[in-house]
């Protein structure tokens, strides 16, 4: 998976229920101006639902691709609640709508690129396929809330946001607690073991809180990660 679908997908377990993916009407995305697409083949783990992805590069201008998507999820006869209760976990803007036939929930993240082109991120979330999430094991900070789990290509990831603190607070709890649990910090937010690897990130959500993201995989060998592969 991308490293840009990795970062979404978390956002992606939207509330509801529904029956399994086989029952789902044949519902089709329509991007306009696609210039590339990329899917990842099944279905990811985001807190214990099902969630499939895709990733679309388009020429077009976000705001008409908003309009556009807008536009299909109505003629689809979905329900797309208004602006005022469409989720926004980031800063990018997303759009979300219900199909109230099958409780399907379809998301659409927009990132503005560089180069003058949009990424958008489209994902469907099956949550009447839901099972209790396992636990992560990782360590959430103190007060941490809006904590999610996802699970995908051998990695495990934590994402939770947290008011009031620096990223040197959190930087020095993980420090602290991966310490206590064979960790060593081998680059800044990289902590390692002998057989496993976390990688930290900070950010900042639209209401000033802190973003984290604690992501579990297996130990790059030492000589790929001094030589940056």
């Amino acid at each position: 998976m991308t490293r840009v679908l990795r970062r979404w997908v978390l956002l992606l377990a939207l509330g509801g229920s529904a029956p399994g993916w086989a029952q789902r009407a044949n519902f089709t995305w329509e991007i306009p101006k696609t210039v590339s697409v990329v899917d990842v083949p099944g279905s990811v783990d985001a807190n214990g639902v099902p969630v499939k992805l895709r990733a679309v590069r388009s020429k077009e201008k976000p705001d008409v691709i908003v309009r556009q998507v807008v536009e299909r999820f109505l003629s689809w006869g979905f329900v797309v609640p208004p602006g005022s209760q469409q989720p926004q976990l980031m800063r990018e803007p997303m759009v979300t709508a219900i199909d109230t036939r099958n409780f399907i929930s379809y998301t659409a993240i927009i990132q503005v690129n560089p180069d003058g082109t949009t990424t958008v991120i489209l994902g469907e979330a099956n949550l009447g396929a839901a099972k209790a999430p396992p636990s992560s094991g990782l360590p959430v900070f103190p007060g941490g809330t809006k904590a999610l789990t996802a699970e995908t290509e051998g990695t495990h990831t934590v994402s939770y946001t947290v008011a009031n603190k620096t990223s040197a607070d959190v930087e020095a709890f993980y420090r602290e607690e991966l310490g206590k649990r064979g960790y060593r910090e081998v680059q800044p937010r990289l902590f390692r073991s002998a057989t496993e690897e976390l990688q930290l990130s900070l950010g900042a959500t639209k209401d000033g809180s802190m973003a984290v993201r604690l992501v579990r995989r297996a130990a790059v060998p030492d000589d790929e990660l001094s030589s940056g592969k």
